[in-house]
C-alpha cells in the first residue's frame, strides 16, 4: 500500500515562521483540488494553531513549531505541535483562537503534556468541480 499524502514541517516559533506554515498547508490543499472556501478555513485554522504555539509556548526562549498534515481518503488531519509549555497572559480580550478553529473544522482535539502542546484537527475535504473551461 502506497503512504498517504502528507507533510511534516518543523520551523522555528518565530512570528515570520506563520506565513510559510499558512502557504504549506494552502498548496498541500491545492493539490487535492479542494474547494477554495474550505482551503482559506483550514489555513486560517492552522494560523491559529500556530500562532497560539509561537506566542504561548516559549515566551521569547528559542523553540520549534511542527505542522503535520495528512489525506486519507476523503479526510483531512492537521497536527500543529509546539514543544514548550504553554504560559496564558490573561488579556480578556484574547483567547479566541480555539473556538475559531472549532468553527471551521468538524473536530478539534488538544494534548498539554510536559512535551509540549499539540492541537489536532480533522475535516471531510470538500473537493469542487472541475470546468471542461479551466478555473
Amino acid at each position: 500500500m502506497l503512504n498517504p499524502p502528507r507533510i511534516d514541517v518543523v520551523l522555528p516559533a518565530r512570528v515570520e515562521s506563520a506565513p510559510r506554515l499558512r502557504r504549506v498547508i494552502r498548496e498541500f490543499l491545492e493539490r487535492f483540488g479542494v474547494a477554495r472556501p474550505q482551503i482559506d478555513d483550514v489555513v486560517l485554522a492552522v494560523g491559529e494553531a500556530a500562532g497560539n504555539a509561537i506566542e504561548h509556548a516559549y515566551k521569547g526562549a528559542a523553540g520549534d513549531v511542527r505542522l503535520r498534515a495528512s489525506v486519507i481518503g476523503e479526510r483531512l488531519t492537521v497536527e500543529v505541535r509546539d514543544f514548550g509549555k504553554w504560559r496564558l497572559d490573561g488579556d480578556a480580550e484574547r483567547g479566541r483562537g480555539i473556538g475559531i478553529m472549532r468553527s471551521l473544522v468538524e473536530h478539534v482535539a488538544i494534548e498539554s503534556t510536559f512535551d509540549g502542546t499539540l492541537v489536532r484537527f480533522e475535516t471531510r475535504l470538500q473537493t469542487q468541480p472541475v470546468s471542461a473551461f479551466g478555473r
